[in-house]
């Protein structure tokens, strides 16, 4: 295999492990918490502790280059706040430009009231990452506003806790008892 050409999803399998041991062991909570979406949870993953770390992000943008090479995406893009993170690092990583969307649009500006930061162009195709997924609401949404503006989205996650059908690099679900799971 050239030196060159991004690893099969296959090959990718060690990787994957490395990364739900990695979510596991840095950032992994046990416990009843509350959810952005107000449901409860019995454990919480805090993407930060994964993203904080470079060798960390690098490596889990690294795992974004064969669906990159799959769908050859003209744009990159970001939901706010832990995908355009991922989103900055897997642009760099592949020289793919990237844009942002906004939960909210930007209230301020040349461009207020947008939710898409970045230049653009109809009919583009886009890769939308996301970080962590739960209900998929909040990225749908991001899905949406994109195809609104002409663009054409594949979306995909670092993380789907397993309730969302969205697709991504890893399902995380955790044996449960009788904890609370409405997310």
């Amino acid at each position: 295999m050239d030196d060159l050409e991004p690893p099969s999803r296959l090959g990718l399998i060690p990787e994957l492990r490395w990364l739900h041991k990695t979510i596991v062991t840095n950032a992994l909570s046990r416990g009843e918490v509350l959810m952005s979406g107000g449901t409860r949870s019995d454990y919480y993953i805090d993407k930060f502790r994964l993203f904080s770390d470079p060798g960390v992000l690098r490596r889990i943008a690294r795992l974004f280059s064969p669906i990159v090479s799959e769908i050859s995406p003209d744009l990159i893009a970001g939901t706010e706040l832990g995908g355009a993170i991922v989103a900055t690092v897997v642009s760099q990583a592949t020289n793919v430009p990237m844009i942002v969307v906004r939960k909210t649009p930007k209230a301020y500006g040349a461009f207020a009231n947008e939710f898409v930061e970045g230049p653009y162009e109809v009919g583009q195709k886009v890769l939308l990452i996301e970080d962590v997924v739960s209900h998929g609401r909040e990225v749908l949404a991001a899905k949406s506003r994109l195809e609104e503006l002409g663009l054409t989205v594949t979306v995909c996650a670092v993380i789907n806790r397993g309730l969302a059908p969205i697709k991504s690099l890893i399902q995380f679900s955790l044996p449960r008892g009788d904890a609370k799971t409405e997310n």
